[in-house]
């Protein structure tokens, strides 16, 4: 691979070439959250990861895909023969899973989402997009076409929209949003966007699809008009719909990374200036407030309204 291609960024190197390489962000330390048990579930027998549900224990394409970037990031560098084992596992069960219908392929939820109100089973723009770039990787290890076409597919899925049972909305002003959670009234959630649009990038990166790059640069003038939204002037929001605050750990090694590697693909202004006021808010004082805002947000919800108005002039 050309160095030119690589390009640094503070959590890593992105290579922008066809060889994808490891995933964007390097979800590595994460892998506490699996040895420990922190999503309630457990590793099954072949090493894949489940998620503890109302429903109990069940195989989720997101956690999948996450764990997957975890373990292909070390096979990546150690070639080690077990982790391939592992990700060859990852694979059979997101292929176990997947429901493929009319040129489309599709991962549900199977459990219902009560925060949200989403019944089974749900689609999600998020896990599309890293099944997509999880696929791609694998693809490219195992040379399989077919995981190629599963790929296209997936995308083809991104092109559904909701009132047909896919994701994929027009905001009021007419941007385009690839919708983590399909709710009734718009959720419009940041990161689950993100996501979904780095798996269009490596598919384009791999194919040079028209259709798909069309996709990104609509997606991509979706979060120049509405970045600002997110911003609270002292914190970044999760969402539109409900303008939820983000955790710490959201604020510090989501969107701060993921905007950070938006400005390397796409060369954007907005992108790095946006993860520059961000990270200028991971203080204290911001902290302490929003732990605070978090407590009142329901139980006085006129306060938090009014602090997020004042904060924002």
């Amino acid at each position: 691979m050309e160095e030119s291609k690589k390009i640094k960024l503070s959590l890593g190197t992105v290579s922008l070439s066809q060889e994808l390489g490891t995933y964007y962000i390097d979800m590595r330390p994460a892998i506490i959250h699996y040895e420990n048990n922190i999503y309630g579930g457990k590793l099954d027998e072949r090493g894949v990861p489940l998620i503890n549900t109302k429903i109990g224990l069940i195989y989720s394409p997101i956690n999948i895909a996450q764990y997957g970037f975890i373990m292909h990031s070390r096979y990546y560098e150690t070639k080690n023969k077990e982790e391939l084992e592992i990700l060859k596992n990852c694979l059979a069960v997101l292929e176990d899973t997947k429901t493929q219908e009319n040129g489309t392929c599709v991962w549900y939820h199977h459990y219902p989402n009560d925060k949200y109100e989403l019944k089974v089973p749900w689609a999600s723009a998020m896990a599309q997009g890293e099944v997509i770039s999880f696929y791609l990787r694998m693809y490219q290890i195992l040379l399989d076409e077919s995981l190629l076409e599963t790929a296209k597919q997936a995308y083809n899925f991104l092109r559904i929209w909701k009132k047909n049972g896919g994701v994929r909305i027009l905001d009021a002003k007419h941007n385009l949003w690839l919708e983590e959670y399909p709710t009734e009234k718009p959720l419009l959630v940041l990161n689950g966007f993100i996501y979904a649009i780095l798996g269009l990038f490596d598919l384009h990166r791999l194919t040079g699809s028209t259709e798909v790059e069309a996709d990104i640069r609509a997606c991509i003038n979706t979060l120049k008009n509405t970045l600002r939204e997110f911003d609270t002037g002292f914190w970044s929001f999760y969402d539109l719909g409900e303008k939820e605050l983000v955790r710490y750990y959201y604020q510090k090694n989501v969107h701060i990374p993921q905007l950070e590697i938006l400005y390397i693909l796409t060369k954007e202004p907005i992108f790095i200036e946006y993860k520059g006021k961000w990270e200028a808010y991971l203080n204290f004082s911001n902290y302490l407030l929003v732990q605070v805002l978090y407590r009142v947000r329901y139980r006085m919800p006129w306060f938090y309204k009014v602090i997020l108005k004042l904060w924002k002039k």
